[in-house]
C-alpha cells in the first residue's frame, strides 16, 4: 500500500488540475484573469525537494506525457517541461536549504519558468498570440497566486510525508 501512496497523491493532482478549470472556468473571475491551475507541477517539485531525485524526475516524466496527451494540444511541451522543472528544482537545492519557505519560493520559480516556456513554444505555434504584458498581468500574476494559495495548502503535509516516506525506504 505505501508504493501506490505516491503516484495516488500524483494521480489525484493531475486530475484536481483538470477539476479546477472545470469548476472555475474563465467566467467565474470576471473574464478577465486566466488561473493555470499547477498542482500536479507543485507536488513534483516538493518532490524533488524532499524526496529521491531520480525517482522525482522519473514520475515527472510520466505525468508530463500524460498531461501533454489529455490537456494539450502539442505533445512534448510537459513531457519535457515537468522533468525539466524538477531537475532544476534537485540542482538548485544542492545550494539551498530546505525549509517550506525556500521551498515555496522554489515552487513559484519553477512554475514561472513553465509557464514562460509554454508561452514561447505557443508563440512560436500561434503569432497572434496575446502580448507579453497582458501574458505577465492576465496569466502569469493570477497563475502564481493560485498556485502559491495550493502550496500553503499542501506544502507541509506533503513535506511531512514525502521526509517519513525516505526513512521508511531506507529502514526497509
Amino acid at each position: 500500500m505505501k508504493r501506490v501512496l505516491i503516484p495516488l497523491i500524483l494521480s489525484l493532482c493531475y486530475i484536481a488540475d483538470s477539476l479546477f478549470v472545470q469548476f472555475f472556468s474563465l467566467e467565474s473571475f470576471g473574464g478577465t484573469y486566466i488561473l493555470v491551475p499547477h498542482f500536479l507541477l507543485v507536488v513534483l517539485v516538493l518532490m524533488g525537494i524532499f524526496y529521491r531525485p531520480k525517482t522525482s524526475i522519473m514520475y515527472a516524466f510520466i505525468f508530463g506525457m500524460l498531461y501533454d496527451a489529455f490537456y494539450t494540444g502539442v505533445l512534448g511541451i510537459y513531457l519535457f517541461f515537468f522533468p525539466l522543472a524538477v531537475y532544476i528544482t534537485t540542482k538548485m537545492m544542492k545550494v539551498l536549504q530546505s525549509n517550506l519557505v525556500i521551498s515555496g519560493i522554489v515552487v513559484l520559480f519553477n512554475i514561472t519558468i513553465v509557464e514562460f516556456l509554454v508561452y514561447g513554444v505557443n508563440l512560436l505555434i500561434n503569432h497572434d498570440l496575446m502580448n507579453l504584458a497582458d501574458f505577465l498581468n492576465l496569466r502569469l500574476w493570477p497563475t502564481l497566486v493560485l498556485n502559491l494559495a495550493f502550496f500553503i495548502v499542501i506544502g507541509l503535509p506533503m513535506r511531512n510525508f514525502l521526509t517519513r516516506r525516505v526513512r521508511e525506504e531506507m529502514i526497509d
